[in-house]
């Protein structure tokens, strides 16, 4: 199982940072709200999470792809 989604994005005097999962998740979210039917609240929160996860999860999953290629 590739575990590369596990190093930190930003890493920095002893603080972890985020893993890359949860920096794609919330560049994810950043891009969902910016859709303004989303930002004014005709989604719920949890599906707006939900789905920066699973954005998260697919480049992660691309990006395996290409490294193993």
């Amino acid at each position: 199982m590739n575990t590369s989604y596990l190093l930190q994005a930003f890493p920095s005097n002893g603080y972890r940072g985020l893993d890359k999962r949860e920096y794609f998740a919330a560049l994810a979210m950043q891009g969902l709200l910016a859709n303004p039917e989303i930002a004014n609240g005709l989604v719920r929160q949890y599906e707006i999470a939900n789905d920066a996860v699973r954005v998260a999860d697919a480049v992660l999953a691309r990006l395996n792809v290409v490294e193993e290629e």
